[in-house]
């Protein structure tokens, strides 16, 4: 992430076959039924690199921006249509926590650099997360949504995974034509790091090992096992073309997510031995227990020592950062590239400040409890438990990858895509009902609606 994050001015850039597929697009959202209206949404959002725009003043709409308007559009639609439905969605703490987060984010980084354009910076950033966010909530409503959302992004997956593997075999990206990400191929160490649409080849890596979870919770339905099939192929595809060890350590948190499936029941044991584990190496190691990360190179030409410097600048400037950011970390000690915050983290804590770092925070910490408190409630259902233990390690798996960058590009769709996958079927869905056993609730049939057992409580604004 670069130290200026805000831009203002600039031309319109379209490539014509980018708008042909806008507005084929934009035509299937409006027409499409509900179910699948997320699927053209999410197949040109993400593939389609950021540099494709419109210019509006002093306003840049990427594709993704405009779409989103037109995902609106349909939920308006849908919302106060003629045939007079009228679906709500219940309003959790998740979705406060992202609000809370939004705004902070606005009023902290306006005040950090005192600068009209870091406030229409910031009130483009709230644009895109809000407007996603509650375009997902609003669309991903049961197990059935979430299934087909999940089968939309292994579409997303193969499209990525073809043309990373081509990087591969040519050295060339296909989507530089388009513009927006560069058309040969960056390399490093000898190695070829394929980056396909995103804006770097961290992010891509980033985007397809974290799904890989999210494509084995669809085996157990036996209609989309082919599905999961392409979807985990694609997927391991961009973590290795990618060649980076962000991609790779996220693969590594998967697998030892899975291997956790038996010690279910001992988490709460398992995560204060964790703890301890890391006091005690941190009062044992000369240094601190942060820099085991400098010593992580998976693939080949890491910067382990950089994402160990910049986390430990974090931690030592905490009172330069903590009320509002900072504007001048990059002249902490470390060398020029400390302006690169490659850590979520850090990134959210340094640009706008310790109160949205703690309601980014708060985010995965009740998308955790969701998804264990209906896990439990699942009972006597394993397919329908391992299924939420499966959204619970693609969670996990982009906390790992948050440390080894920040979702400054298109991945931040998928990112709140999962958080709104998380509140469909382990939010509001749960709804204990009398049983011989008090300490046991029921888990609804095919996880209910969750405008059905939340008693239909509304959206505000909506």
């Amino acid at each position: 992430m670069n130290h200026v994050q805000f831009t203002v001015g600039g031309d319109s850039a379209m490539h014509p076959a980018v708008l042909v597929a806008l507005l084929l697009a934009a035509v299937l959202i409006l027409a499409l039924p509900r179910r699948y209206v997320l699927i053209p949404l999410l197949l040109l959002s993400i593939t389609i690199p950021i540099g494709q725009r419109l210019m509006i003043g002093p306003f840049h709409f990427p594709v993704f921006r405009i779409l989103v308007a037109i995902g609106w559009v349909r939920l308006l639609m849908q919302r106060y249509g003629h045939d007079g439905h009228r679906s709500k969605i219940h309003f959790n703490i998740i979705d406060k926590a992202i609000v809370l987060y939004t705004i902070v984010c606005l009023i902290c980084y306006t005040i950090q650099w005192q600068d009209s354009a870091a406030f229409f910076d910031q009130l483009g950033s709230m644009y895109n997360i809000l407007g996603f966010y509650f375009l997902f909530r609003f669309f991903i409503r049961d197990k059935k949504d979430v299934e087909l959302t999940i089968e939309a992004f292994a579409i997303v997956a193969l499209v990525v995974a073809a043309c990373m593997f081509n990087e591969q075999l040519t050295g060339q990206n296909v989507l530089g034509v388009l513009g927006g990400v560069p058309e040969h191929t960056a390399m490093r160490e000898g190695y070829l790091r394929s980056q396909g649409p995103f804006r770097v080849y961290l992010t891509a890596g980033a985007f397809g090992a974290t799904l890989i979870p999210l494509f084995l919770a669809l085996w157990h339905r036996g209609g989309s096992r082919l599905m999961a099939v392409i979807g985990v192929v694609s997927a391991v595809t961009i973590a290795i073309t990618s060649r980076t060890s962000t991609a790779i350590s996220a693969c590594l948190a998967t697998v030892i997510g899975l291997g956790m499936w038996p010690f279910r029941d001992k988490l709460r044991q398992i995560r204060w031995l964790l703890v301890v584990s890391l006091v005690t190496l941190h009062l044992a190691m000369k240094a601190p227990v942060w820099a085991l990360i400098a010593r992580i190179d998976l693939v080949g030409g890491s910067t382990g020592w950089h994402r160990f410097k910049i986390i430990d600048n974090f931690i030592h400037h905490f009172w330069d950062w903590w009320l509002v950011g900072c504007n001048n970390y990059w002249a902490w000690e470390g060398g020029d590239d400390m302006w690169d915050t490659a850590n979520q983290y850090v990134a959210t804590g340094e640009t706008t400040g310790l109160i949205a770092l703690i309601l980014f925070l708060t985010t995965i910490v009740y998308g955790f409890k969701y998804l264990g408190r209906a896990r439990k409630a699942a009972g006597k259902h394993p397919a329908q438990a391992w299924f939420l233990w499966l959204l619970g390690v693609a969670l996990f798996s982009n906390l790992v990858a948050f440390f080894g960058i920040s979702y400054f590009d298109q991945t931040f769709i998928y990112w709140y895509a999962l958080l709104a996958i998380i509140v469909a079927v382990g939010g509001p869905t749960l709804q204990p009902t009398a049983s011989k056993s008090p300490s046991i609730a029921r888990w609804p049939s095919e996880l209910e609606p969750a405008t059905a057992v939340a008693g239909r409580a509304t959206l505000a604004g909506l």
